[in-house]
């Protein structure tokens, strides 16, 4: 039989290897282990080519994909010396159970990451002398149950509590954790310590809500805003605009990012309402904060 003959019909390693984007080597140490073997050894053409049916494309594609999931090569290797239907179907079935439960996990792990991109993004383009005004889309979190500040130690406590908490969804702290209050009255009261605390997780039950917030920013370690309630407040006087929700605040620069945690980059987000209207207002301004702390 001549080599044009039977290359109608079967492909050189070369060939099934471009095929299947796999390496000649991978499938050359296949067949060595007896895992996937080639439809015949061409021996009769005097130089022993590998020769593939296209057939076998769906095997040695299920191969590679049991194991990138870790399935061990012994396991492939039985199943192949005694194969049924049923005993498939089970190798299946408990993988795709492991796999589920890893892509769930990678999608957390995504979502987790996103968040602090957004954090840090945000931080880099903050203009921390000046007060945004800023319309936010509605956001899902987890919301933590109201701290009790009572002791020496009271912070530590309640936020250990909080990371603790048995709460449907589970609280994963992999996400940043930041800072409640139900209005500015009770930031103003106590700016320092939060009525509660939340992570912004999609997962959450609770919710930030839609709107207009006033956002500003200050730097120094966890619990030091300096003069920002106040700068916000005589923002908002001036500017016609009245406090009507909860205040949020969360570090968007941290020990993550920066050395120094007299550089951490704090950012409060109050909610607010237009005493006025103001035409063609847009989506989101800057306006610098050219007001006394007093």
């Amino acid at each position: 039989m001549r080599e044009t003959d039977w290359s109608k019909n079967f492909l050189t390693i070369k060939e099934f290897a471009k095929l299947v984007g796999m390496k000649k080597s991978a499938l050359q140490f296949y067949d060595n282990e007896g895992i996937f073997l080639p439809s015949k050894h061409g021996v009769e053409f005097e130089n022993r080519y590998r020769l593939y049916s296209p057939t076998q494309i769906t095997t040695i594609k299920m191969i590679r994909v049991l194991r990138e999931i870790g399935v061990p090569l012994k396991t492939i290797n039985e199943l192949k010396e005694n194969r049924t239907p049923e005993k498939l179907i089970k190798l299946l079935t408990n993988n795709k159970g492991k796999l589920a439960d890893e892509i769930k996990f990678l999608k957390e792990v995504l979502s987790v990451i996103s968040v602090f991109l957004d954090n840090l993004n945000e931080g880099t383009s903050a203009m921390e002398s000046e007060i945004i005004v800023s319309e936010k889309h509605e956001k899902a979190i987890i919301l933590g149950d109201e701290n009790d500040y009572s002791g020496s130690i009271a912070f530590y406590r309640e936020f250990t509590r909080f990371c603790n908490a048995a709460h449907e969804p589970t609280i994963n702290t992999s996400y940043p954790i930041g800072a409640y209050w139900s209005s500015m009255n009770a930031f103003l009261d106590a700016p320092s310590l939060p009525m509660r605390f939340y992570t912004p997780d999609p997962k959450g039950n609770d919710i930030k809500a839609a709107g207009l917030y006033l956002i500003g920013y200050t730097r120094g370690y966890y619990g030091n805003v300096n003069d920002l309630p106040e700068r916000m407040t005589a923002f908002a006087k001036k500017n016609d605009l009245v406090f009507s929700g909860p205040v949020y605040g969360s570090c968007l620069f941290d020990e993550l990012s920066v050395v120094d945690p007299d550089q951490y980059l704090f950012q409060v987000s109050a909610s607010v309402m237009e005493t006025r209207r103001v035409p063609s207002r847009r989506p989101q301004h800057r306006v610098k904060a050219k007001v006394s702390s007093a």
